[in-house]
């Protein structure tokens, strides 16, 4: 099975295309290509406004949030949108091979929650 970065439309947007350098998204995924930027850019913007108070909070909720689910799912770096919420990858040459977590695990419930 050949995992790579998405090529057809996802690299025709410079930044998916960049995103997918950085957290690789399979095959079997691209079509969550538009909701993973999505995702990147709602986590980038709860940083920034870190950045902006001179504080942490978003960024302990997100780590705390991350500790929860990685003590809860043996395959969390499976995940894709685990992956990129804590700044990691899977390692070169291979991709994760599922988005998201269900329910109120879900990282894009999360994120979309705290993005007010």
């Amino acid at each position: 099975m050949n995992e790579k970065i998405p090529s057809q439309e996802s690299n025709k947007n410079p930044e998916l295309e960049g995103l997918f350098k950085i957290y690789p998204l399979s095959e079997e995924l691209k079509d969550k290509a538009e909701l993973a930027l999505e995702l990147k850019k709602i986590f980038n913007s709860l940083l920034k406004k870190d950045a902006q108070k001179n504080n942490f909070e978003n960024f302990t909720m997100l780590v705390n949030f991350a500790k929860n689910l990685r003590n809860k799912y043996k395959d969390a770096s499976d995940h894709w949108a685990y992956n990129m919420l804590i700044g990691s990858s899977t390692g070169e040459g291979k991709t994760p091979t599922k988005f998201d977590f269900p329910g109120d695990d879900s990282i894009e419930k999360y994120l979309k929650s705290k993005n007010i």
